[in-house]
């Protein structure tokens, strides 16, 4: 029988060019993604999804306003094949802080 543990599974500032945000090892559900914007000026962030042994695609673009502008996926979830990732870039470097959690299946 499967295990399922929620965590936080990662948490940190997003890049001014594309990187990796979260790879999967196991069979993962995302069912919170959070966004803040620190800075004083508007920041544009792009989310991409990547499969395994496959290639980014833009998943969502986001426009976070001046400082405190949150985003979170709601009601939105995400299943992700070991190896998946969620990569993603912003702006201005180190101005909009992330935290993903989920649930990993073992």
């Amino acid at each position: 029988m499967a295990t399922r543990t929620p965590k936080n599974l990662a948490s940190g500032y997003v890049s001014d060019s594309k990187g990796t945000l979260f790879t999967a090892t196991t069979a993962t559900y995302i069912t919170g993604l959070s966004m803040i914007n620190e800075n004083a000026a508007d920041q544009t962030v792009l989310l991409y999804r990547k499969p395994s042994g496959g290639s980014s695609r833009l998943w969502k673009r986001i426009t976070a306003f001046a400082q405190y502008f949150s985003f979170s996926l709601g009601d939105e979830k995400l299943v992700m094949d070991a190896g998946d990732e969620i990569e993603a870039e912003t702006t201005t470097a180190s101005a909009v802080s992330f935290q993903i959690d989920g649930v990993e299946e073992t």
